[in-house]
């Protein structure tokens, strides 16, 4: 199976935000005049996604919803993303049907010159099962600070995984 993604998106939305981003440096008075705020909504199908379940793999597909916004202050460069994902698949080992419905947020905030930069990540998916098999909910928070001498000051990465049924 072929992963299906719009590479395209990704690659605009990273150009965007480097203009975005180097332009502010270079008129920082246009940025903190009224900050342009970019605003991207989209969605994509993904198939031949591989998750790991609590007692096979599972072979997924499906679709996800995405919410990007981009603002560029004086501050700096503020950004979220926001995704959910509606995945079906299917154990590779029993046949078992399952459903993935994840929520994801990330948040960045960095400063022009690029001295500080705080980056959060948190997602919640559960693993919902047909029949007897157990579901699983898998959470990953990871969060990021570094100050403006260039130091880590908060670095933490947690994960979680419970099973139920």
């Amino acid at each position: 199976m072929e992963v299906i993604y719009t590479a395209g998106r990704l690659v605009r939305l990273s150009l965007l935000i480097a203009v975005g981003l180097f332009l502010a440096s270079i008129f920082p008075s246009l940025a903190s005049a009224s900050p342009p705020v970019y605003h991207y909504v989209g969605t994509y199908d993904i198939q031949g996604f591989y998750v790991i379940g609590p007692e096979e793999d599972i072979l997924c597909d499906g679709e996800v919803h995405y919410d990007v916004q981009l603002v560029l202050d004086s501050a700096g460069g503020h950004w979220r993303i926001s995704a959910c994902h509606n995945l079906r698949g299917v154990g590779l080992t029993t046949g078992i049907k399952y459903q993935v419905v994840s929520a994801e947020t990330r948040h960045y905030n960095t400063r022009y010159d690029g001295s500080t930069y705080e980056w959060t990540y948190i997602n919640t998916s559960p693993l919902i099962s047909q029949g007897n098999a157990s579901n699983m909910i898998f959470t990953i928070r990871n969060h990021l600070t570094i100050n403006a001498n260039g130091e880590v000051t908060v670095s933490f990465s947690e994960v979680q995984v419970a099973y139920r049924g």
